[in-house]
């Protein structure tokens, strides 16, 4: 989470969706939906997770409803980077971030809610070891999922 920490302060403080995209079926795919569910018991005025599963557009209306500040789009990625480890991106900067396939590509989601909804969209890709039918999340990238869900869950805990 090094470099992180004050992205995560900022965000942290404003009224916050976070989409989990992908398929639990999938390997290290299922990291976004992973992360979303554990995230879901602490939906407050402020926070709001969403598993958005393999087809996330079919909850911006959902989204725009809370009315958020910022949205966070949670999914596995290729980025050349050590398993595990994770970048964030203002979704329409241009990186090399590869996100696993989906119906629609995460970047024209992402511009799609920023403009729908006016939220600052920000991509969370996890670099994956596996993405391939019938594995299980890899240690890595759950333990990257569980170091997010501590951060988050500190601070909307408190909202309780």
């Amino acid at each position: 989470m090094e470099g992180y920490d004050i992205f995560f302060e900022w965000i942290l403080n404003k009224r916050l969706v976070l989409l989990g995209v992908g398929s639990n079926i999938r390997g290290d795919d299922g990291v976004g939906p992973y992360l979303a569910e554990k995230l879901i018991p602490l939906n407050s005025k402020n926070f709001l997770s969403i598993n958005g599963g393999l087809v996330p557009e079919n909850f911006t209306a959902d989204i725009r409803k809370f009315s958020p500040e910022v949205v966070i789009i949670v999914d596995a990625a290729f980025m050349d980077k050590p398993i595990g480890d994770f970048e964030v991106i203002k979704v329409n900067e241009s990186k090399e971030m590869s996100f696993s396939s989906h119906s629609m590509p995460l970047s024209i989601l992402g511009k799609y809610i920023s403009g729908y909804i006016g939220a600052e969209v920000y991509l969370l890709g996890i670099q994956a070891a596996t993405v391939y039918f019938g594995n299980e999340i890899s240690p890595e990238v759950k333990e990257t999922a569980d170091r997010i869900f501590e951060i988050i869950e500190k601070k909307f805990k408190k909202e309780e």
